[in-house]
């Protein structure tokens, strides 16, 4: 495959990750970045014309910081979790502290 193919199909990964984190579906957006990210780098490693090595190297810059962005929602995500489900846990003592309702006949 040539290198536009290549470029087309990162683009084509980097709007999905785009669209995944704004459905707030984090998890998969970092994966996609991080398959952006590393299919730039196997290409990186293969280029050898200088010219090329610069316009791939843009674009390796370009998918880092795109993982970083969604890296720091995807952790900001998490912790928001994490807090409610430490609020349910500590407020789980005060719940089971009320009396069941009466059923009625």
């Amino acid at each position: 495959m040539d290198l536009k193919s290549h470029e087309e199909r990162w683009a084509v990964w980097l709007v999905q990750a785009r669209n995944f984190a704004k459905r707030q579906n984090y998890t998969d957006a970092v994966a996609r970045m991080k398959l952006v990210r590393d299919a730039v780098r196997a290409s990186l490693d293969d280029a050898s014309n200088p010219g090329v090595q610069q316009r791939l190297e843009r674009h390796l810059a370009r998918a880092e910081e795109e993982l970083g962005v969604m890296s720091a929602q995807y952790e900001a995500w998490r912790s928001e979790i994490a807090a409610r489900r430490q609020h349910t846990i500590d407020q789980a003592a005060e719940e089971m502290a009320r009396p069941l309702p009466v059923p009625s006949d």
